[in-house]
Protein backbone atom coordinates (compact mmCIF):
# COMPACT_ATOMS: atom_id res chain seq x y z
CA UNK A 1 0.00 0.00 0.00
CA UNK A 2 2.84 2.37 0.86
CA UNK A 3 4.46 1.59 -2.49
CA UNK A 4 1.22 2.27 -4.39
CA UNK A 5 0.77 5.65 -2.69
CA UNK A 6 4.34 6.58 -3.60
CA UNK A 7 3.95 5.58 -7.23
CA UNK A 8 0.63 7.42 -7.62
CA UNK A 9 2.14 10.53 -6.03
CA UNK A 10 5.26 10.51 -8.24
CA UNK A 11 3.19 9.82 -11.36
CA UNK A 12 0.67 12.54 -10.46
CA UNK A 13 3.23 15.25 -9.77
CA UNK A 14 5.36 14.17 -12.72
CA UNK A 15 2.32 14.22 -15.01
CA UNK A 16 1.56 17.81 -14.05
CA UNK A 17 5.10 18.95 -14.90
CA UNK A 18 5.23 16.81 -18.05
CA UNK A 19 2.01 18.32 -19.40
CA UNK A 20 2.77 21.91 -18.39
CA UNK A 21 6.50 22.22 -19.13
CA UNK A 22 7.43 18.92 -20.85
CA UNK A 23 10.07 18.53 -18.13
CA UNK A 24 10.16 16.69 -14.85
CA UNK A 25 12.12 18.34 -12.02
CA UNK A 26 15.22 16.61 -10.68
CA UNK A 27 13.96 17.15 -7.14
CA UNK A 28 11.04 14.83 -7.89
CA UNK A 29 13.44 12.08 -8.96
CA UNK A 30 15.57 12.63 -5.88
CA UNK A 31 12.55 12.41 -3.58
CA UNK A 32 11.34 9.39 -5.54
CA UNK A 33 14.71 7.67 -5.21
CA UNK A 34 14.70 8.17 -1.44
CA UNK A 35 11.17 6.74 -1.28
CA UNK A 36 12.20 3.82 -3.52
CA UNK A 37 15.10 3.03 -1.17
CA UNK A 38 12.65 3.01 1.76
CA UNK A 39 10.35 0.64 -0.16
CA UNK A 40 13.24 -1.75 -0.88
CA UNK A 41 14.42 -1.59 2.74
CA UNK A 42 10.88 -2.38 3.96
CA UNK A 43 10.96 -5.58 1.90
CA UNK A 44 14.17 -6.89 3.49
CA UNK A 45 12.64 -8.22 6.75
CA UNK A 46 9.93 -10.07 4.84
CA UNK A 47 11.93 -11.41 1.89
CA UNK A 48 15.55 -11.36 3.04
CA UNK A 49 18.29 -9.02 1.87
CA UNK A 50 19.44 -11.03 -1.13
CA UNK A 51 15.93 -11.61 -2.47
CA UNK A 52 14.82 -8.00 -1.93
CA UNK A 53 17.93 -6.57 -3.60
CA UNK A 54 17.75 -9.04 -6.48
CA UNK A 55 14.11 -8.13 -7.10
CA UNK A 56 15.02 -4.44 -6.91
CA UNK A 57 17.75 -4.90 -9.53
CA UNK A 58 15.42 -6.85 -11.85
CA UNK A 59 12.66 -4.27 -11.39
CA UNK A 60 14.92 -1.65 -12.95
CA UNK A 61 14.83 -3.36 -16.36
CA UNK A 62 11.73 -1.69 -17.91
CA UNK A 63 12.93 1.78 -16.90
CA UNK A 64 16.49 1.06 -18.01
CA UNK A 65 15.21 -0.10 -21.41
CA UNK A 66 13.24 3.13 -21.79
CA UNK A 67 16.30 5.19 -20.80
CA UNK A 68 18.40 3.39 -23.41
CA UNK A 69 15.66 4.08 -25.96
CA UNK A 70 15.74 7.74 -24.94
CA UNK A 71 19.43 8.01 -25.72
CA UNK A 72 19.13 5.97 -28.93
CA UNK A 73 16.38 8.27 -30.25
CA UNK A 74 18.27 11.41 -29.26
CA UNK A 75 15.71 12.21 -26.56
CA UNK A 76 12.59 11.84 -28.71
CA UNK A 77 11.54 9.55 -25.89
CA UNK A 78 12.05 11.51 -22.70
CA UNK A 79 14.66 10.41 -20.20
CA UNK A 80 12.26 11.51 -17.47
CA UNK A 81 9.82 8.84 -18.60
CA UNK A 82 12.52 6.21 -18.18
CA UNK A 83 13.56 7.53 -14.78
CA UNK A 84 9.95 7.52 -13.63
CA UNK A 85 9.54 3.94 -14.84
CA UNK A 86 12.70 3.02 -12.91
CA UNK A 87 11.08 4.38 -9.77
CA UNK A 88 7.80 2.62 -10.48
CA UNK A 89 9.66 -0.66 -10.86
CA UNK A 90 11.45 -0.15 -7.55
CA UNK A 91 8.18 0.72 -5.80
CA UNK A 92 6.04 -2.08 -7.09
CA UNK A 93 8.11 -4.60 -9.03
CA UNK A 94 8.96 -5.38 -12.62
CA UNK A 95 5.70 -7.09 -13.55
CA UNK A 96 3.57 -4.12 -12.56
CA UNK A 97 5.99 -1.60 -14.10
CA UNK A 98 6.01 -3.52 -17.37
CA UNK A 99 2.22 -3.89 -17.37
CA UNK A 100 1.68 -0.20 -16.62
CA UNK A 101 4.21 0.74 -19.30
CA UNK A 102 2.44 -1.38 -21.95
CA UNK A 103 -1.00 -0.10 -20.97
CA UNK A 104 0.30 3.49 -20.95
CA UNK A 105 1.72 3.03 -24.46
CA UNK A 106 -1.60 1.63 -25.62
CA UNK A 107 -3.55 4.57 -24.16
CA UNK A 108 -1.12 7.09 -25.64
CA UNK A 109 -1.39 5.37 -29.03
CA UNK A 110 -5.16 5.62 -28.93
CA UNK A 111 -4.96 9.36 -28.33
CA UNK A 112 -2.31 9.78 -31.03
CA UNK A 113 -4.54 8.03 -33.59
CA UNK A 114 -7.51 10.20 -32.65
CA UNK A 115 -5.41 13.38 -32.88
CA UNK A 116 -4.01 12.32 -36.26
CA UNK A 117 -7.47 11.53 -37.65
CA UNK A 118 -8.80 14.88 -36.41
CA UNK A 119 -5.71 16.60 -37.84
CA UNK A 120 -4.91 18.11 -34.43
CA UNK A 121 -1.42 16.60 -34.53
CA UNK A 122 1.12 15.26 -36.96
CA UNK A 123 3.88 12.68 -36.64
CA UNK A 124 6.24 15.29 -35.21
CA UNK A 125 3.87 16.24 -32.35
CA UNK A 126 5.05 15.68 -28.81
CA UNK A 127 2.62 13.97 -26.44
CA UNK A 128 3.63 13.77 -22.75
CA UNK A 129 3.82 10.16 -21.57
CA UNK A 130 3.56 10.40 -17.78
CA UNK A 131 -0.18 11.21 -17.78
CA UNK A 132 -0.71 7.94 -19.62
CA UNK A 133 1.45 6.07 -17.12
CA UNK A 134 -0.67 7.60 -14.35
CA UNK A 135 -3.89 6.60 -16.12
CA UNK A 136 -2.53 3.10 -16.69
CA UNK A 137 -1.53 2.78 -13.01
CA UNK A 138 -5.00 3.88 -11.91
CA UNK A 139 -6.64 1.40 -14.32
CA UNK A 140 -4.28 -1.32 -13.07
CA UNK A 141 -5.22 -0.46 -9.48
CA UNK A 142 -8.90 -0.81 -10.39
CA UNK A 143 -8.32 -4.27 -11.82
Amino acid sequence: MVQTAGSIMILGIGSFFDMKWKKIPSALFLAGAVWAAVCVLLRIPQEGAVEALTQAAVSLLPGAALLILSFMTEKKVGAGDGLTLLLLGLYEGMELALGVFCLGLFLQSLLAVVLLVLKKADKQSCIPFLPFLLAARLVWMGL
